[in-house]
């Protein structure tokens, strides 16, 4: 009988004290949305092959917040419980919550593709992001040329509808739509813009140099009933709402600024529907090069769900490893940008 007693009395003792170890991480990682292609199989995977390759002393883990701001937050409050010197994070919305948390437990916090904000003294340490306006300008930049190639003019003009991002995601969005604006501003006499609301007509016209707070204003106005949240669904509510106003129409083309991928598919189904007096020819934008998006583009149309002409592809293994790299470097006390080719800091 004493021999079982001590033998559960050791068991006890040692079993918190495995649970205490296995809990403690330098490096908490912090994504938007496991159901999303991007956050799951793209920079989920390339994070978990960049921190494994760090090795012994760089313990991590890596959480997704299920598109819930809420959750987010817990999932940062629970990454500085387990000792998280560093936290990479692709905020949902602005990230506010995250950014408090980290700045008041002293915890370095690394934007990654977003910024996590709550104002201007409260924010994320690091940022590393792609040069979203340029994404933006790529983007608009196609619709003009294939408008200019298919004839579109002053006096033929073509149909467009122009939707926008997460006006919450600053400066991304912002940045991607004020490119496409750039862009497309210019030629707006070849387009009948055909959405709901018409909020982009009168928009002051911006470049990346003379962007300021002004533009910040006035761009995120302009994008606001267009907002698709970056949510399939939202964008295929607003799409619908769009198709239902659309009578008869003589342009042949349609041109559609989308903000990434997963919208676009929304988009082109939507516009699919229309029975009288439907689009000849269907272009539409894009970015993140989603696997749907490429087998669309390489015309496979059963297994791109739509046709898409477009999309941007970031090299996101690159921007990951510049994350992890800067995490690294935190812990290991050298200067934050060592080995870091790219950076861009807000």
């Amino acid at each position: 009988m004493k021999k079982l007693i001590v033998l559960v009395f050791a068991l006890v003792l040692l079993l918190p004290l495995a649970g205490c170890d296995s809990q403690v991480i330098k490096i908490g990682v912090v994504l938007p949305d496991a159901s999303e292609e991007r956050w799951a199989n793209q920079d989920g995977r390339f994070f978990e092959d960049e921190l494994d390759a760090l090795g012994d002393g760089y313990e991590y883990e890596i959480l997704f917040s299920e598109g819930d701001e809420a959750k987010e937050k817990t999932n940062v409050d629970a990454l500085i419980a387990k000792g998280a010197e560093v936290i990479i994070i692709t905020a949902e919305g602005s990230g506010a919550g995250a950014a408090q948390a980290a700045n008041e437990a002293g915890v370095t916090l690394i934007a990654h593709d977003r910024m996590a904000m709550k104002d201007d003294e409260t924010k994320a340490d690091y940022y590393t992001t792609f040069n979203s306006w340029e994404v933006g300008k790529a983007q608009g930049g196609h619709l003009v040329e294939m408008a200019e190639a298919n004839g579109c003019s002053e006096t033929n003009p073509c149909d467009l509808a122009i939707f926008a991002g997460r006006v919450a995601d600053w400066p991304n969005a912002t940045y991607f739509f004020g490119g496409a604006m750039e862009e497309i501003q210019p030629e707006f006499d070849m387009f009948n813009i055909i959405n709901v609301d018409d909020t982009f007509t009168d928009l002051d016209f911006y470049t990346e140099d003379t962007f300021d707070d002004d533009a910040k204003d006035a761009l995120q106005q302009a994008m606001l009933p267009v907002d698709t949240d970056w949510n399939a669904q939202t964008a295929a509510t607003k799409a619908s709402a769009l198709v239902a106003t659309l009578g008869d129409y003589s342009s042949e083309d349609v041109y559609v600024l989308a903000p990434n991928d997963d919208t676009s598919f929304c988009y082109s189904f939507k516009f699919s529907k229309l029975e009288n007096n439907a689009y000849e020819n269907y272009y539409t934008t894009g970015q993140d090069a989603s696997n749907t998006a490429l087998a669309s583009l390489m015309g496979d149309e059963e297994a791109g769900q739509g046709t898409q002409t477009m999309t941007v592809f970031k090299i996101l293994p690159k921007l990951v490893a510049d994350s992890v790299q800067i995490a690294k470097n935190i812990i290991d006390g050298e200067d934050w940008d060592n080995g870091v080719s790219r950076r861009s800091i807000n």
